[in-house]
């Protein structure tokens, strides 16, 4: 049996914005996460939400605290939607935003930007934070 390396699966940032992806691949370490919390606290302001809070809460590295702020919104975008309120989005963007928190507080960059991306309907503004 031949032995072959198997390529890695590209993540989804690579898949949706694959020159957003080759910016952060080109950046130092440190300018990684530089660029992500940047991202991340933009998507916040855009989407309502208060970017001191989110500072606060990224400070303390638990990624707990957005995962369950992320699972709240989830669950009430999802009632507004089965109830066809247009609210929903915004709670869509918030829950974005909050799992994109907690990807930064695990120090995945890539996947924060990922998530930023689709709590704003300002996408291609991302590329701009290089």
């Amino acid at each position: 049996m031949k032995n072959t390396p198997s390529k890695a699966m590209p993540s989804r940032l690579a898949s949706s914005y694959p020159d957003v992806q080759h910016a952060l691949d080109t950046s130092i370490p440190s300018k990684k996460m530089d660029v992500a919390t940047r991202i991340v606290l933009w998507a916040a302001n855009e989407a309502g939400l208060n970017r001191a809070d989110i500072v606060v809460a990224l400070s303390k590295r638990d990624p707990e605290l957005f995962d369950d702020l992320f699972a709240e919104m989830e669950e009430q975008q999802f009632k507004l939607f089965e109830r066809g309120d247009e609210l929903h989005l915004s709670f869509f963007s918030k829950a974005r935003v909050y799992n994109a928190s907690a990807w930064l507080a695990r120090g995945a960059p890539h996947e924060a930007i990922y998530e930023s991306t689709f709590a704003t309907e300002k996408t291609l503004v991302v590329a701009d934070f290089f």
